[in-house]
């Protein structure tokens, strides 16, 4: 004759909550350093040596929330330079600038302008973090000279290649070859594209 054998288990929950988030905390390559002008402009004098910006670019298809996040290495002397509020659109870009487009090369208005923002033109590195202090993206290897972007004549700025990649290695970054909000497009201008998606 056969035997047959059956083995059941169950479980009870009780008097727990589950509650669904507005949204979650976000994830190492959510948010990108994706463009760097290093270079400044060709504005005469000392603003053109500071006409530098920094754009992030969101890569999820949700809005993250800025507010009390930081980049270290991105200001003059020692701290961070902080994000006090802010947010950025789902797949979109945040840029932030020393100047306003009426007095910088750009001619699209920043998010976030503040005088505090430098970037090396050697020895860089920039690390976002978000404001929990994790740190969600680094840019540049602090290693001699920029992996991308020229100081000259026509200056570019450094893209980020699409998609993405690990910012400390050279071989994902590239130099702007097209001009879009800026104030020039001819060959002599500088090459940029802030607030857009980088030349090909």
């Amino acid at each position: 004759k056969t035997t047959y054998s059956f083995f059941t288990d169950s479980a009870l929950s009780q008097d727990n909550i589950f509650a669904a988030a507005e949204s979650f905390p976000p994830q190492p390559g959510d948010v990108v350093i994706n463009e760097i002008n290093w270079s400044g402009s060709d504005l005469t004098g000392q603003t053109g040596q500071d006409d530098e910006w920094l754009e992030l670019r969101n890569t999820t298809s949700n809005i993250v929330d800025l507010t009390g996040w930081k980049i270290s290495g991105a200001i003059t002397g020692d701290g961070d330079l902080n994000i006090l509020v802010g947010s950025i659109p789902a797949n979109g870009f945040f840029l932030i600038s020393n100047f306003n487009e009426t007095t910088s090369r750009i001619n699209i208005a920043p998010d976030l302008i503040t005088t505090t923002l430098q970037l090396d033109n050697s020895n860089a590195r920039y690390i976002l973090k978000d404001n929990l202090g994790n740190t969600i993206d680094t840019a540049d290897d602090d290693l001699g000279n920029p992996p991308a972007g020229t100081n000259g004549p026509q200056k570019r700025s450094m893209e980020r290649k699409t998609p993405p990649s690990d910012g400390t290695q050279d071989v994902n970054w590239q130099t702007a070859t097209t001009h879009t909000n800026m104030d020039g497009s001819g060959s002599t201008d500088e090459f940029g594209t802030p607030k857009a998606p980088n030349g090909l």
